[in-house]
């Protein structure tokens, strides 16, 4: 059976090569659950971005959605949604805590907030801006950030004041507000209240609603697997909140114009540099590892000296960066020049190679044609075939993605402020670029 999950701290995340959190133990028992069915059932998981998750399911590239899922009127026209495993959700707007307390719906108008553009929080909003517009009141102004981004991660950028304002799930809120001091949930003014969470399937799948909700009646929230499960979970985001400190995104200004140099120079985003650096070395150009990587790239002196790279003295930090992106170009250009192979993809397949070697990363590729994957296709395909035996390659990839989304995200910051959102109604087309300028009359 193949289960479609999303990133989610606390809810589904890899941690030590292990799948952990409320969704994935779930999971492992809804799997031993099976199994006293049909001995031989795997549960197969095949993360994807969150916008992508009920389009993969109609798609028949999964069978079931396990990833904090509201119901919604709009989303039950695409899928069918099992007997809810939480009820009582609310969805709070939460702000930092210079911001007053609200107490009523109204003051929301004009104000700006952050959401995905496939999340329930958006379908929120657009309701409460409809009430808003009867009113004649100015809407609230959307911002939509990368779909990639999950809820954990904008709570660090709000923690950390890149955004303004943001929604989440009230067991979400409770969760993350345990251990972050400077956030406010506005739990006076639910902009949805008796929220339910479910798993979704595809229309017509009699058998496995029956299944599904056998066992949902066991390990809901409220029963005793369940509160043990739910209750278990109160994680820490402490890669964020260092990825967002002050003073590293103050270092990241410093360094943008020597990562633009380079990236220019070799046709590289200036922000994947700075996330492959981040990841490598905290922008730390002293460091020096034990297997003999030095500097704010973590090079090799030898891969550094090899030919196909020939940079010398990377103790300094110009030759460091230039040695670390010459480097990438080189492995790109040599493995993964193929024209079958994405831009994306032969940028993510490189990240692999910087990290575990472009042998190992071949191997793997061969590995997934030999297994029925897509070789130049890195996650869900040649990932998939890494995580079993190099699961650090996986990690690091997944890490140097995150980051760079992040640094996006925050480069677009200054774009959304100057954006402005008027009323937004359910039939709008899908939004699928993050930060689209929203100009529809009431």
């Amino acid at each position: 059976m193949r289960v479609l999950v999303s990133a989610d701290l606390g809810f589904y995340y890899i941690e030590g090569g292990e799948p952990k959190g409320i969704g994935a133990e779930l999971l492992a028992h809804f799997e031993r659950d099976l199994r006293k069915l049909k001995p031989k059932i795997n549960i197969q998981i095949i993360p994807v971005s969150r916008d992508e998750l009920l389009p993969s399911l109609e798609q028949g590239l999964g069978d079931l959605v396990v990833a904090n899922l509201t119901i919604t009127d709009a989303r039950k026209k695409l899928v069918d949604f099992s007997d809810p495993a939480i009820t009582g959700i609310e969805e709070w707007v939460i702000t930092n805590k210079k911001t007053p307390v609200m107490t009523k719906l109204d003051q929301l108008s004009g104000k700006e907030i952050w959401v995905r553009a496939s999340s329930s929080y958006f379908e929120s909003i657009q309701a409460l801006n409809k009430q808003l517009n009867k009113k004649g009141l100015p809407p609230v102004v959307v911002h939509f950030i990368e779909e990639t981004l999950q809820d954990y991660e904008l709570v660090g950028m709000l923690n950390n004041g890149y955004v303004k304002a943001i929604v989440l799930d009230s067991h979400k809120a409770k969760l993350w507000m345990s251990f972050m001091d400077d956030i406010r949930a506005h739990t006076k003014i639910p902009i949805r209240k008796g929220g339910e969470i479910a798993w979704a399937m595809r229309h017509d799948s009699p058998e496995l609603m029956k299944v599904v909700n056998k066992f949902i009646r066991t390990a809901k929230s409220g029963t005793l697997l369940g509160n043990v499960i739910y209750g278990k979970y109160i994680d820490n985001t402490n890669w964020l909140n260092k990825a967002l400190n002050p003073k590293k995104i103050a270092q990241l200004e410093k360094l943008s114009a020597l990562f633009s140099k380079y990236g220019e120079k070799y046709d590289f985003d200036y922000l994947l540099i700075a996330a492959v650096a981040y990841q490598e070395s905290g922008f730390d150009n002293n460091l020096a590892s034990s297997r003999g990587a030095v500097g704010i790239m973590q090079i090799l002196p030898s891969t550094a000296s090899d030919p196909n790279v020939n940079i010398k003295n990377i103790r300094n930090l110009e030759n460091n960066v230039h040695a670390g992106v010459k480097y990438m170009a080189f492995l790109r250009r040599y493995y993964f020049s193929d024209e079958a192979i994405s831009k994306e993809n032969k940028l993510y397949l490189t990240l692999a190679a910087y990290n575990a070697g472009p042998g190992n990363v071949e191997r793997m590729r061969k590995r997934a044609t030999q297994q029925g994957y897509d070789p130049n296709v890195w996650f869900n395909n040649v990932e998939v075939v890494t995580r079993r035996s190099l699961g650090e390659t996986v990690r690091y990839v997944t890490n140097v993605n995150r980051y760079y989304v992040i640094y996006k995200q925050l480069e677009s910051l200054d774009l959304a402020k100057t954006l402005d959102n008027v009323l937004l109604v359910p039939d709008d087309p899908v939004f699928m670029t993050p930060l689209r300028r929203v100009s529809q009359t009431p």
